[in-house]
């Protein structure tokens, strides 16, 4: 119960300070927002401010912004083409803005809520999974280059009681830095205890130091395996005044570049294995997102509140890529259809633009029930 109702936190939080960008632009601008929802409908209660309808809806997820024209279709009776309150009827640059605003403040916080993370952890970072080599533009790297990703059932490891998030630090007292590394130790030790020393980087520096004993398994050559996946992991300490001043934003910025580098060498591997394995798998749903957070409140100790704005932080950075995304029914598609009218010098027809947008939204949905999915069954 307490995973949903942080789920559902979440959730509303990022939603509603995407939405409240639409909201306090378009007021800003003179066009008229119809309502301002808490929730989604049906309508439990509201109350008329002005030309505003504020209210609270029984479905609790998120909230919404309905502004008057912002839908294409053409609304019976209301000529929302010419009305000087209509979204509709403004020039490109002030629905660009409008459009756009709901991005700019789930950038804005992730930014601040890193800066809030960081200075609650001395200006560094928890251990970031390295999937592909990667250099940070900003802060100093510390890398660790053997921790576990996921472990193999009935392995060695987890016999021993090897956790997802720990890292291999030594094998017998031989220090080891990567897989290769790992390998090479293992090579004299068929059949022969060893004593592992492991180090939980889920709490950086400070993460506690324990040693298992085991005897390696054999993989299907007969070499002897742990039977765990590893990845390198890197921490950023921002340790410079300008680096620690602007320490939310130069985050926000070396997250946000090496998401993109990852996701773009993705979909290379996907085109060069000629299947969509590599990016579906690096992508989750709300069930998948469930699940991190669940992670999250039970593993987070006496860092469960950095680690919950540290996940709200990269939620927000997410939310704001996929949502610029030049997707129909996204802000992203719907700022693409204003810069096309800006070029060609004239409207675009808007029951065109509406049905796009239709078309848009049943892929969208479709696209998250194959996540959902995929999710539920791994």
């Amino acid at each position: 119960m307490t995973t949903f109702i942080v789920f559902i936190l979440i959730l509303s939080v990022l939603v509603l300070v995407h939405e409240s960008g639409h909201f306090f632009v378009a007021k800003k601008l003179g066009i008229k927002v119809e309502e301002f929802g808490l929730g989604l409908p049906p309508r439990i209660l509201g109350k008329q401010i002005g030309d505003t309808i504020y209210s609270l809806n029984l479905l609790p997820f998120g909230g919404f912004v309905k502004v008057l024209g912002e839908e294409p279709e053409e609304i019976p009776g209301v000529d929302v083409q010419h009305d000087p309150a209509s979204f509709a009827a403004r020039s490109p640059l002030h629905r660009l803005l409008v459009l756009g605003a709901g991005v700019f403040m789930n950038v804005v916080l992730a930014v601040v809520l890193f800066y809030v993370v960081l200075a609650m952890s001395g200006f560094k970072t928890s251990y970031i999974p390295l999937f592909f080599d990667y250099n940070f533009r900003f802060g100093n790297e510390s890398i660790i280059g053997a921790v576990v990703t996921s472990i193999e059932k009935d392995s060695a490891a987890e016999k021993a009681g090897i956790m997802v998030g720990e890292a291999v630090l030594q094998i017998d007292e031989e220090p080891v830095n990567n897989a290769s590394d790992i390998r090479r130790v293992l090579e004299s030790k068929v059949d022969t205890e060893v004593n592992v020393l492991l180090k939980d980087i889920k709490e950086g520096e400070t993460g506690a130091m324990r040693t298992v004993t085991l005897v390696p398994s054999l993989d299907e050559k007969g070499n002897p395996v742990l039977g765990v996946y590893l990845t390198k992991s890197v921490s950023l300490q921002y340790v410079t005044p300008v680096q620690t001043a602007f320490s939310g934003f130069f985050h926000a910025y070396n997250v946000t570049a090496y998401s993109l580098s990852s996701f773009g060498k993705l979909i290379s591997l996907s085109f060069e294995s000629k299947t969509i394995s590599p990016v579906s798998q690096s992508v989750s749903g709300p069930v998948g997102i469930y699940q991190v957070i669940g992670s999250v409140l039970e593993y987070g100790g006496d860092k469960v509140l950095v680690n919950i704005l540290d996940f709200i932080a990269l939620m927000s950075i997410s939310l704001a890529f996929v949502n610029i995304l030049p997707l129909p029914a996204l802000d992203g598609g719907r700022m693409l259809f204003v810069v096309i009218e800006k070029v060609r010098g004239k409207k675009i027809s808007p029951a065109f633009e509406a049905n796009i947008h239709k078309i848009g939204i049943m892929f969208l949905l479709g696209l998250i029930v194959l996540i959902t999915i995929k999710d539920i069954v791994q």
